[in-house]
């Protein structure tokens, strides 16, 4: 069946007119002139090729075929502009859900202090994350999955753009009374003899930890291995060996509980920032997010300071 090339504006006019009753009055109520509500009457009949009304010198009334437009074109149109109204709500952020994916250490430590500027804002709007993995970030960004993602930097698949915020060190962690701690810093070497516990050899923090060591020509000091970071921190505290971990991770622990040193010799850090499609076009919330998260990234987070609103907080 071919398509009717119409114009929405002109089956308002007749809707208008069926209203009314008069040229004159719906004209008014369009807030145009009469003639261009006769043409828009005109357009419409010639798109449909049929009267849709009975003009004579008295009144003016609707033909059938028009009568039947009317009745059947009048609640679908209600129904388009409620849902393109709808639309423009969640396009300014004041109903629908922002997907947004991040890396757990990253959502854990540094995302609740953005959240709470960011509801203020934004308090309709309902928030999905999917906090994962570095290499499950970026999957779901390149996969539309979500809007935006923040997590490692290297390692990414091609068709996303980054920007580098911050740099995650690897650090080891103890629980207090160990003889690390009597060191201000722990060279790579030293860890040769101890019972380290490693993340599971697919990690993606492995994976770098280790290619970094080789090139440095040092063996990867592994004993123990755990599939999550969450079940180290709770044999850390335990005193159950040493691990190395991302900083970002200790946030997830009692710091009184234990204790971390730097490691270098070689230093390994994880770069951290934000990831999106090349081709994405970020909407209103999601760039405001996009903003307060890269924000509290790039601050010191030994200062303690707070992402800043880039303007007045909103209320819908």
């Amino acid at each position: 069946m071919p398509s009717i090339n119409y114009r929405a504006d002109d089956l308002r006019a007749l809707l208008a007119l069926h209203a009314t009753g008069s040229f004159v009055r719906a004209a008014s109520q369009l807030h145009i002139t009469q003639p261009a509500f006769s043409r828009r009457i005109a357009q419409l009949e010639s798109a449909l090729g049929g009267p849709l009304v009975e003009r004579t010198t008295r009144k003016v009334a609707m033909t059938s075929l028009g009568i039947d437009l009317v009745r059947k074109a009048g609640p679908l149109l209600e129904q388009l502009d409620d849902t393109l109204a709808e639309a423009a709500r969640c396009a300014r952020g004041e109903s629908g859900r922002l997907t947004v994916a991040c890396l757990t250490t990253v959502a854990y430590a540094l995302l609740p202090p953005v959240l709470k500027i960011f509801q203020r804002q934004y308090p309709q709007l309902r928030l999905h994350l999917r906090d994962d993995t570095g290499q499950r970030v970026a999957q779901a960004v390149l996969a539309r999955e979500a809007e935006f993602g923040i997590g490692v930097l290297s390692g990414l698949p091609p068709g996303l753009a980054t920007e580098h915020c911050s740099d995650d060190p690897y650090v080891i962690a103890f629980a207090p009374g160990h003889p690390l701690e009597r060191l201000q810093r722990v060279p790579w070497r030293a860890l040769e003899d101890l019972r380290v516990i490693a993340l599971r050899s697919t990690s993606a923090n492995r994976q770098q930890i280790d290619a970094a060591l080789a090139q440095a020509g040092i063996v990867p000091p592994w004993f123990d291995e755990v599939e999550h970071l969450s079940s180290m921190l709770g044999l850390l505290r335990g005193g159950v060996g040493i691990g190395v971990l991302p900083r970002l991770a200790l946030h997830s622990a009692d710091m009184a509980e234990l204790r971390t040193r730097p490691l270098h010799e070689p230093a390994i850090v994880r770069p951290i920032g934000m990831i999106r499609r090349q081709d994405a076009l970020l909407g209103e919330p999601a760039q405001a997010l996009w903003d307060l998260m890269r924000q509290q990234l790039t601050a010191p987070q030994a200062s303690g300071r707070r992402p800043r609103s880039g303007r007045d907080d909103r209320h819908h």
